[in-house]
Order: C-alpha cells, then structure tokens, then sequence
C-alpha cells in the first residue's frame, strides 16, 4: 500500500510542477484515479479483515463528517429549495467533491494506510522531497536554467513577487509554512551524505518563502511558530530554542544572499509590502484590501442574521462577490455558518493535541517529528486567516493523515504498556505481614 501512497504523491507534485493536471474528465485526473484505487483498496482490506475494533481518533472522524455532511445538506438545499441566482449547480457539486470528499479520502485514507513508524517515515520523506524538489525548480526557474512557467507578478501587489508551483504566492507560501518544520525535522534525523539533500530542499523551501513575499506566511513564521514553540515548550529548553535561533538567523543570512542573487530587487518589494504598508493609516491599503472585502462580507451575513448559524450555503459566496475573502474561516463560516467553522477549527484542535500528547510520550528519535507537526498545523491556521487555499490542501491533508495516525499509535502502545504494568501492593511500615489495614488486599487473600 506504502507504494501506491508514493505513485499518488509523485503523481500530484509532477502535475504541480509541470503546471498541469492532466484531466482525463470532469472531476477526474491521474491524481484523482490514484487516491479512488486507493480508497477502494482500503475499504476491501477493511471490509474483509472484519476489524471492529474501536476507531482511532474518533473526535477528528466525526468533525470530518459533519463537515462533509451538513455542507452536502447545504448544497443539497441551494439545488432544491433556495435556488439562488446564478447558482451554478454542476460547478458547486463539482467543487464539493474536490474540495470536501476528496479532501477526506487524501487525508483518511493515508492515515489507515500508516501501520508503523517505517511508514510514516518513508511516506513523509516522499512528500517533503517532493516539496524541496519544487522548491528547488521553482528557483532554476527563476534563474532561467528551467522552464516549467513558474509565474512571477508583473504590475500592481504582485510585481516581483513569485507565485512558485503551488497556485498564488500566498497558496505556496502557506504550504511551505505547513512543510517545512517536517523538512526541518527530516533533516535533521538524516545521515550521511542524504544530509546534504535534505538541507538544500530546506534552504531552497526557505528561499521561494521568502520570494512569495506572503505577508501572511511572513505572519504566520511569527505567530504560528511561537504559539507552537509556546504549546512544545515542555521539549524546548532554551537552550535548543537560543541555538534555533541562532541557526535560523545564520539560515536566513544565507537565503538572503541567495535570494538577493536570484531577484536583485526583492529586497524593495518586501520593503514596500512590509515597511511601506506599516506607515499608511489606510486600513484597507495596509492589508491589501482585505479589510474591505471582510467588512462587505459580514455587513451581507448582518442583513441576514440567520446566516451566521446556518451559512448562505455550500458555495454561494461565489455568486456574491468578485473578490475571494482572503480569510479561510470567513469563507466556511459565509457558506456553512457556525457548524463548518466548528468542525473544521475541531479539526485543527484535534491535531495539535494529539500531536503534542503523542510528542510527550514517543521515543526521541519520533519526537521531533511530532512537534513538526504542532509547529506545521499552527502556522497554517495562523496563515489562513489571510488567504484562501486550494492546490495545497492534498498536501496538507496527507501530512495530517499520516502524521496523526503514527501519533495515535504512540498514545494507544504506551497506554497498553501501562495497562500491562503489574500493580504492587506494599504494606505499611510498622505492621507484621498478614496484618495489612483493611482497605487493602491481604497478601495471604491475595494468593
């Protein structure tokens, strides 16, 4: 099954890197074939092993399908009761499995597939090379040594800016923020001259970061790693935190001269998008018109109040506005109220937990791949309080899937070994044997 994961992943980042996903229909490509052999695969290993046993994580599974349920109901409703203008109904079902149900089979079908930690590690190594491979191609792109139509701005907020593989800068940069702890964690754990790839996917990751000039993957570097820095700080004396520090900053010197050699004057686009922004008093100018569009979406939801627990509807706000929200959760709490919104930060909850709990208690070699995760999941939930997703979710789904599978694994051997533990009954001192109080198990009556 480990083989077919790696023929899905090498099959959807060469779409992404040739900038094309090779349709083979409405709705169907090769990445898509792949993941529905898998998911069918899985489900008659599944069917045909007759488990019963509980599931894993059931918190997680079931915010997944209320997620997938209610925003079904909600499309279901705009077909056939509400019918709103300009509704597209084919595009919006169409949109619904490749943004909800595909979503789920990339992440739940990886997370069944993961038997042990040899796995994990085999398939997560397969998707950060992936991503460092992109990286690496996106920046001989820019150089000009390759021609894979890497896009990079031209007039307006986006001059200069490079867009990388993964759909708009802002897309690419919130996946690198997503990845690149799992590259950092990889790296590290690598031996022998392998070490030396590893640390160029990191460094060439950390370059294209830079180059999208995503103040909301800037942001989220800031704030998403040191929520996760705070939430892992029972792993992070301040010694390791000081020598990150240090080893970040002398990382950042280098990328700097790097990026500075691939995009001379990358050094003023970030200036005027940073530097530039701070000093207006223009909200709407200072965030790029972000603001504008939050406050014409919620002033729409406050001229119907039922919406902000019911959501207009799965995909609705397409036929409302030009604009994207450039704000992921506004965008599910627009469409599907309170009860997406919900189901979807339960997600993330959930992930980080797990992920922290399991990091408390797995071997240190497996520990710094769970505090990646922390550190992975919090920057993209900061991140996409800026921007709308799309390209990057199998990604991410598929890191989630596999990552909180090892980690559910961790937390239910070591609760096993506990369970296994002999519990030993010691009398009081000063008592004779035999004389034990009462509360207690005598030794004689316990024989």
């Amino acid at each position: 099954m480990r083989w077919l994961f790696i023929l899905l992943i090498s099959v959807l980042a060469a779409a992404d890197i040739l900038g094309n996903d090779m349709s083979l229909g409405p709705g169907l490509s090769p990445k898509n074939a792949v993941l529905y052999v898998i998911a069918l695969a899985m489900f008659f290993r599944l069917a045909l092993s007759g488990n019963q046993s509980r599931p894993r994580l059931p918190m997680l599974q079931a915010a997944f399908a209320v997620w997938l349920g209610y925003a079904t109901l909600s499309y279901a409703t705009c077909c056939f009761i509400v019918h709103w203008t300009a509704y597209d109904v084919k595009e919006s079902g169409m949109l619904l499995k490749s943004q909800l149900y595909d979503m789920a089979l990339f992440c739940f079908t990886i997370f069944y597939a993961v038997r042990n930690e040899a796995d994990f590690k085999l398939l997560l190594k397969t998707l950060v090379s992936a991503i460092g491979l992109s990286s690496i191609l996106t920046l001989t792109d820019v150089i000009g040594l390759t021609h894979f139509g890497v896009r990079v701005g031209q007039e307006g907020a986006e001059a200069d800016r490079v867009f990388g593989m993964f759909g708009h800068a802002n897309e690419t940069g919130a996946l690198l923020v997503g990845l690149l702890p799992a590259m950092v964690a990889v790296a590290t754990a690598s031996r022998g001259p392998a070490r030396l790839w590893w640390y160029a996917g990191v460094l060439s990751t950390l370059a294209v970061l830079v180059l999208t000039v995503s103040r909301g993957s800037y942001v989220a570097v800031v704030l998403g790693y040191g929520a996760a820095a705070f939430v892992c700080r029972r792993f992070l004396p301040l010694s390791r935190v000081a020598s990150w520090l240090v080893t970040g900053l002398i990382g950042a010197l280098v990328v700097s001269i790097l990026v500075t050699l691939i995009v001379p004057n990358v050094g003023d686009v970030i200036g005027d998008r940073l530097l530039g922004a701070s000093t207006s008093i223009d909200m709407s100018e200072v965030s790029s018109g972000r603001t504008s569009v939050w406050t014409n979406t919620l002033q729409h939801m406050i001229d119907t109040p039922v919406s902000f627990l019911s959501g207009f509807g799965w995909n609705v706000y397409e036929t409302r506005f030009v604009y994207a929200t450039h704000n992921y959760y506004l965008d599910l709490w627009f469409d599907l109220g309170v009860v997406g919104v919900v189901a979807f930060i339960t997600i993330l909850y959930q992930s980080v937990t797990t992920a922290s709990r399991a990091a408390l208690l797995a071997s240190a070699e497996m520990r710094p791949f769970m505090i990646a995760v922390v550190f992975g999941v919090l920057g993209v939930a900061v991140n996409i309080l800026f921007t709308n997703l799309s390209k990057p979710w199998p990604y991410i789904w598929m890191y989630i899937g596999m990552s909180l599978s090892v980690a559910a694994k961790i937390i239910a051997e070591k609760a096993t070994q506990r369970a296994a533990e002999p519990t030993l009954v010691t009398a009081s001192p000063g008592l004779p044997r035999g004389r034990e109080p009462a509360h207690l198990p005598s030794a004689h009556g316990a024989r």
